[in-house]
Order: C-alpha cells, then sequence, then structure tokens
C-alpha cells in the first residue's frame, strides 16, 4: 500500500491522467474516479487552472456515470468557471450541455434550456457531436412539456448536423414517438415505415421499430391486422431475452385484446408485470397493475391495487429527497459565489484605503514645489480622483450588492435554517424556501451583470424573460420581433433590459401574479412595449413611486421616452411605455 502511494506521488498530471483513462475505457467508473481526485489534488499542488478545470470535469463526468447528478452538476459548474478563465469556448459549451442534461432530468427544464442554448452559443457551429446533444437535450426538453411542435423542431435540427447512423435512428425513432404523442398516427407510421425501409443493422432495433410500428397502426385502426407483428416481435424478443423491449410488447399485446380477449389481455399484463419487477422498473409496474386491475375483479385486484400505491407513495417521497438534494447542491454552489464577492469587496476597500493613503503622502511631498511643479501636481491630482471614483463607484455597488445579499438573503435564510431545525418541518415547504432564495439570488445577478448589446440582443431579452417564466407565473410575449431589437442603439438596448429586469423583480417579489403578459407594437418610427399581471396591484390603486418604479422612470426619460403606470387594488399592474426608433 506505501509503495502504490509513493508511486502515486511521484506521477505527473499527464500520466495520472491516463490512468483516468484506461478506468474509463475499461467502464471501472469508481476506480476513474478515485483517479479523477488525486488528479485535481496534483493541479491543485502545480497551480495550473488549466489542469484544475480538467480534473473537476473528470469528477463530474464519472459522478454522472455513478448516477451521482447532483454532485456532478457541481463539478461541472466550477469547470466551467475555470474554462471561462481559461478562454475554452468548447469546454465551456461541453459543461453547459451536461449542466443541462442534469437539470432536465431533474425535472428543471427551464434552466435546462438555457444551458443548452449558452451551449449551443459558445460552440458558434463547432463540435458537432455536441452541437447534436445540444439540440436533443432541448428536444426532451419540450416533449417533456408537451411542447410537441418545438420537439420535432429541435429533433429536426439536430438531424440536420449529420448524426452517425445509429444516433439518425434514434432521433427519427423519437420524432415518431413525438407524432404518435400528438396523436398524427399517420406522420409517426410514415417514420417509422422510413426506418424499416432502410438498412438497420442491429436486430433489436429493427425489431422494437417493428413492434412499436404495429402498435401505432393499430392505434390508427383497431381493425388493422397488426397481430402477427406483435407476435413476431414478442417472440424475438423473448429469444433475445431483450427484457426492457418484452415489457413495452407486452403492454401493447395487453391492449390489442383488451376489448378482443379478456383472458389474454390479462396473460400479456401479467407477463409485463412479472419482467417489470425482474427489472424494477416501478413506472412500469405501476402501468402493469393498472391495466391488471381493468380486468381483475376488486376482490382479485386488492393486492395489486395496495402495490400501486405503495409504489407511487415511494416513487414521490424518492423524488422530493432528490429534489431537496439537488436544491442543496445549487444553494452551496450559490453560497461559494457569494463568499467569493464578499472576498473581493473586501479586495476593493483595501486598495482604496491604500490609494488614499498614497495620495495623502504625494499631496505633502508636492506641496512644497514651484508654480510648475504645482501646475503638475494639479494634472496628476486629477488623473488621481478620476481614478479614485471609479474606485468608489465599483466599491459602492459591490457594497450595494453585498448589503442586498445581507438583507434580503440573510433573515430568509435564518427562517430556513429554523424550520430545519424544527423536528416537524415539512420537506415539501424546505424545498420551495430553498428555490426562492435561488431566484432571489438570480435576480441580485441579473440587476447587476454586464448586458449584451448589439445584433444578438433579442435572444438576449428572451433569454431574460425565460429566467422569469414558472410553473407559477406564465410570461407571455406577443410580437417582439416587430421591434426589430437587434437594431436599435446599444443605450436603448440597455434600457429596455433594465426596465424589464426591474417589472420582473417587482413582479417576484410582491405581485403575486401567475400571468404576464408583453405586447409589442411599432407605428412609423415609434416603439410601444406595453407590461401588464394579474397580480395584487397597488393598494388603494395609488401608485408609489419607491427605487424600483422610480428607476425605470429615469431610465426611459434618458432615451427621451415616455413611461405610464396603471394600477388597480387585486386587478394587477400595467406599465406602458413609448420611445423612439
Amino acid at each position: 500500500m506505501f509503495c502504490f502511494q509513493e508511486q502515486l506521488l511521484n506521477k505527473s498530471f499527464d500520466s495520472i491522467y491516463k490512468e483516468v483513462n484506461v478506468y474509463r475505457k475499461k467502464k471501472e467508473n469508481k476506480k476513474a474516479l478515485i483517479y479523477s481526485k488525486k488528479l485535481l489534488n496534483r493541479a491543485l499542488e502545480n497551480k495550473n487552472k488549466s489542469q484544475e478545470a480538467r480534473s473537476y470535469y473528470k469528477i463530474a463526468e464519472f459522478q454522472r456515470k455513478l448516477k451521482v447528478k447532483d454532485s456532478a452538476f457541481y463539478y461541472y459548474k466550477k469547470s466551467k468557471e475555470l474554462y471561462l478563465q481559461e478562454n475554452d469556448s468548447i469546454q465551456v459549451a461541453r459543461c453547459l450541455l451536461n449542466i443541462a442534461i442534469i437539470e432536465s432530468d431533474f425535472g428543471d427544464y427551464a434552466n435546462s434550456d438555457i444551458s443548452g442554448i449558452n451551449s449551443l452559443k459558445y460552440l458558434n457551429g463547432r463540435r458537432k457531436k455536441t452541437i447534436i446533444s445540444s439540440y436533443n437535450t432541448l428536444a426532451i426538453n419540450s416533449k417533456r412539456q408537451f411542447l410537441f411542435e418545438e420537439a420535432i423542431y429541435n429533433y429536426n435540427k439536430a438531424l440536420f448536423y449529420k448524426p452517425s447512423e445509429k444516433n439518425v435512428v434514434i432521433i427519427k425513432k423519437n420524432i415518431a414517438n413525438v407524432y404518435k404523442e400528438q396523436g398524427n398516427y399517420l406522420k409517426s407510421i410514415l417514420m417509422l415505415d422510413g426506418l424499416l425501409q432502410d438498412s438497420i443493422k442491429n436486430t433489436k432495433t429493427r425489431i422494437r421499430i417493428i413492434d412499436n410500428l404495429a402498435h401505432i397502426k393499430w392505434l390508427q385502426n383497431p381493425k388493422a391486422n397488426v397481430l402477427k407483428d406483435l407476435l413476431l416481435a414478442n417472440s424475438i424478443k423473448i429469444k433475445s431475452k431483450d427484457n426492457y423491449g418484452l415489457i413495452a410488447s407486452y403492454s401493447h399485446l395487453s391492449e390489442y385484446f383488451y376489448k378482443k380477449d379478456k383472458s389474454k389481455s390479462f396473460f400479456y399484463a401479467n407477463n409485463m408485470y412479472k419482467i417489470s419487477k425482474k427489472e424494477r422498473s416501478p413506472n412500469d409496474i405501476i402501468e402493469a397493475i393498472d391495466k391488471i386491475v381493468a380486468l381483475q375483479t376488486p376482490h382479485k385486484a386488492i393486492k395489486f391495487y395496495k402495490e400501486s400505491i405503495h409504489l407511487r407513495d415511494s416513487l414521490q417521497a424518492a423524488d422530493t429527497k432528490r429534489q431537496y438534494k439537488f436544491a442543496k447542491i445549487k444553494y452551496n454552489y450559490e453560497e461559494e459565489e457569494k463568499q467569493k464577492l464578499k472576498f473581493k469587496t473586501l479586495a476593493t476597500e483595501n486598495k482604496l484605503i491604500a490609494e488614499q493613503e498614497s495620495n495623502q503622502k504625494k499631496n505633502i511631498l508636492f506641496s512644497g514645489a514651484v508654480l510648475t511643479a504645482g501646475l503638475l501636481f494639479l494634472i496628476y491630482r486629477r488623473k488621481q480622483q478620476h481614478k479614485k471614483r471609479i474606485l468608489l463607484e465599483s466599491y459602492n455597488t459591490e457594497t450595494r450588492i453585498a448589503k442586498k445579499l445581507h438583507d434580503e438573503l440573510g433573515n430568509n435564510m435564518f427562517n430556513v435554517i429554523a424550520k430545519v431545525q424544527n423536528t416537524n418541518y415539512n420537506t415539501a415547504e424546505i424545498i420551495n424556501d430553498l428555490d426562492k432564495i435561488y431566484l432571489q439570488t438570480r435576480a441580485i445577478s441579473h440587476e447587476n451583470d454586464s448586458i449584451e448589446t448589439g445584433r444578438n440582443f433579442e435572444n438576449y431579452f428572451r433569454e431574460l424573460v425565460s429566467s422569469y417564466n414558472s410553473d407559477t407565473c406564465k410570461i407571455i410575449l406577443n410580437d417582439l420581433p416587430s421591434l426589430e431589437l437587434n437594431n436599435l442603439k446599444n443605450n436603448k438596448q440597455i434600457v429596455i433590459y433594465r426596465v424589464f429586469n426591474e417589472l420582473f423583480v417587482n413582479m417576484k417579489k410582491h405581485s403575486n401574479a401567475n400571468l404576464v403578459v408583453i405586447s409589442c407594437k411599432k407605428e412609423h418610427n415609434f416603439l410601444q412595449i406595453a407590461y401588464s399581471d394579474n397580480g395584487v396591484g397597488f393598494k388603494e390603486n395609488t401608485i408609489v413611486f419607491k427605487n424600483g418604479l422610480k428607476n425605470m422612470e429615469t431610465r426611459i426619460k434618458t432615451i427621451k421616452g415616455t413611461i405610464n403606470f396603471e394600477s388597480k387594488q387585486n386587478k394587477g399592474l400595467k406599465v406602458t411605455f413609448n420611445f423612439k426608433n
């Protein structure tokens, strides 16, 4: 053991990296993870940011393969930040893609879409394999949210980049499945027929397509003669021991015989139940139980019904625990970023103090100088004053951010801690509180980050809207392209972004709205944007111009525009502003 440790200590970063890849090829993920952590230690010893970024990426890769997705998310984030510092856009894109996949797995579709789109931006047409995966993730998100047309669009974008023959089959099968979910059986049948006409080398894949095609034809026409294909697929899956394929096959046969022969329908539903139990697939077990219960008397079905309830409860409990753990990982990462900001603020304060002391010394040295020297001192002093103002502005901004972090997040964090210490705390409530804290942190970030102006501003603005769009509050955008935002001057783009960020922050904090509509209109050289929500409005129909609303009014005036606020208690808020193109 000692010799092994001594050999490892003497190895270079590249040597350990090769060891990691050896275990990766052997699919020994636990050993690969151990070596990846050794790799990180060596990178930290070398004080090499590029090596550190690669190490985090490898740790995340094997955490994900070992199904520890929340930890993988954390390390992909760490890797991404370092690759940003190294200006390695390809690796930033790969990190963002994996973050998007994990967010999608946890049901965080809005953030997953943002990560996936950002991945495509960093790729800028390079690395086709990563582009295909990004579009595939966006398509999966759309499908899971029942946005079928959007899912088909993203799958077709993935096909545009010419994936491998194997991936073409997978993507086309997914498109056919979306058509099936839509009830567009004809298009689904044509897509699967087209795949069968191609030379699919993999027998398992071909048989699964035959089975799915027969089932969809039966859905389109219950009198269709598809039994032969269903039975053929079933028998071949039994011979090849394709258990997951058998689950689908038994499901299709049970549905086919449901109205024709109850005993056969029960036989196949029972087989589906047995195989699902063997493969430990709870969702398939529940589906099989639902079929069995529908085919038996209440007395005989009671045992299965109880098992179904138990399984559903277990799945819900596991999902709640999983979501809580993921929320905690996200919070920990944001807490690290907050600490970095705090140290940055302290460093700015120290720099400011040092600058002030330096100026005092210089004033004493130059006080006895002649008129010419005094004039030179005056010029120098003005330059120093300019630098000082910049530092003060930076200090004030960072102090304001730190104050917001303390005042807005501190109390909420204290409340969460108090609830956790209570032995009877509600897990769902804790998760909800943590999510609110995450949203507050993101709002502060939006308020202070730099704004991307220019030819891509419209997409950047859409990302802002998407970041506030949620299950609890739906945001609808009407006729945004009519404004031609990409052609506006930079100062007007900044004003639009800042004003709407203020509106969205106000909506999240105070309005309790569940619907926001943003309507856009262009007449000649004038642009009009109207915001309205169905929130609580202002008390007694009186609009109070606090900092947020006052900031909006001031910003609109800088571009010679006008802004109008309308509000009635419990009838929401309407804000309309106009300005010249």
